[in-house]
């Protein structure tokens, strides 16, 4: 464990080296644009590196009326640079980095203490260590409607599959393209195994990734082992303190992401924690209007059934619930294959 909090510590430090690269390069390609559209700015720059060296060779001797006149004139050709970018409508810093964070300017530190960037690149980093139920080629551009069949009978009635998954993939992509300005945050898909729910999650998932948010897909099973260790590792006497520094950042972003995808709920072997880790989730993210997508293979009153009604409570009422058709794809895929 502690070796991997060291390569993360690593990672964390090689991502702060690129930011700052980066920022100076920037920098130095903005100083060559600038230059180059203005001559007389990089003449004046040059001329102040000039008259500085000059002033503070003066500093070393007696001579005080050299010193004098250095110092007015690296004044007179400051003033001079000042004003040429005033006329070329040119900030002062034009040539300052651009850092990513301002407040520690891309080291992570502030004196002696950890800046915020640093305990969010951490969780993002760790994140990365959550096991993850995305499809990594889903995307909306590549759903096929055609694997679901036009019309098919169930139980007497004539449903028309391919029409419902067109309406539910605009639905869907709607909702990701709009994620942050909708009121109804939270979308629940109930379909029996096979159905195309993990495919159509994570094609949203996908796509309020590329928009910048922080969002974790993982299978509900997943997240409740994560919640056991990290219940043990609270209530252990002498915890291993990386693995509950790791536990207790994984826990925070899961908390607080700007998405949660919990896929297949209903698959995993039932605790009694289960019940109050997932109620206590989806009552802490509600009150933070922070968005949470669930998948699985039980309807809402089968949730009411196997959990205990306060979870489908919390589904029934602060969900948008849809019904997949009762395809399975693989299925259709095989039959195709063949």
């Amino acid at each position: 464990m502690r070796a991997l909090n060291r390569e993360l510590n690593l990672e964390i430090e090689r991502e702060y080296a690129r930011r700052r690269n980066l920022a100076h390069a920037q920098s130095e390609e903005r100083r060559k644009r600038i230059h180059a559209k203005y001559p007389r700015i990089k003449i004046t720059e040059e001329l102040i590196r000039l008259r500085g060296l000059d002033y503070l060779q003066s500093t070393f001797n007696d001579d005080e009326e050299h010193r004098w006149n250095a110092y007015q004139s690296l004044k007179e050709v400051e003033d001079e640079l000042r004003s040429l970018l005033r006329q070329y409508g040119v900030t002062n810093d034009y040539a300052e980095p651009l850092w990513h964070c301002e407040k520690c300017q891309d080291k992570g530190l502030i004196g002696d203490y950890y800046c915020s960037c640093y305990e969010e690149l951490r969780r993002d980093k760790l994140a990365a260590l959550l096991p993850s139920a995305i499809i990594e080629e889903a995307n909306f551009s590549n759903f096929d409607l055609s694997l679901y069949p036009e019309e098919i009978e169930k139980d007497g009635q004539i449903i028309r599959p391919r029409d419902y998954m067109a309406t539910l993939k605009d639905i869907v992509s709607t909702y990701s393209r709009h994620f942050s300005l909708l009121e109804n945050r939270n979308l629940f898909f109930s379909g029996q195994e096979g159905s195309g729910k993990t495919w159509l999650i994570s094609c949203l998932t996908a796509e309020v990734s590329k928009q910048g948010y922080s969002v974790f897909m993982l299978p509900a099973a997943s997240f409740f082992d994560l919640m056991r260790e990290w219940h043990q590792l609270k209530n252990s006497y002498k915890p291993d303190p990386d693995r509950y520094k790791e536990m207790e950042l994984l826990t925070e972003a899961l908390w607080d992401c700007d998405l949660l995808v919990l896929d297949d709920l209903g698959t995993e072997i039932q605790k009694d924690t289960s019940y109050t880790d997932l109620l206590l989730l989806l009552d802490h993210r509600h009150r933070d209007k922070l968005h949470t997508v669930i998948a699985s293979n039980l309807s809402a009153n089968d949730l009411r059934r196997i959990y205990d009604k306060r979870i489908a409570s919390r589904i029934s009422g602060n969900f948008l619930c849809y019904q997949l058709p009762p395809v399975d794809l693989r299925l259709v895929k095989s039959d195709q294959d063949f």
